[in-house]
């Protein structure tokens, strides 16, 4: 168990850094609000808390 506690922080991090930065962005002309666009692997994620520093799930990048 000690073992899990360790690693998953680890792998989470690690996700995170293949993410980021992310930066909150909207398209109100095609009726899209707040959403999160991650210039590490350049998808689009939900803005679930009003910041992206942990987005949400992935969603279809407005174009």
């Amino acid at each position: 168990m000690k073992f899990i506690s360790v690693l998953l922080p680890l792998v989470l991090a690690t996700f995170a850094l293949a993410q980021g930065p992310c930066y909150n962005m909207a398209d109100p002309d095609h009726g899209i609000g707040n959403y999160c666009y991650c210039e590490g692997n350049g998808l689009c994620y939900a803005n679930v808390n009003g910041q992206c520093t942990t987005p949400g799930n992935e969603i279809t990048c407005p174009e």
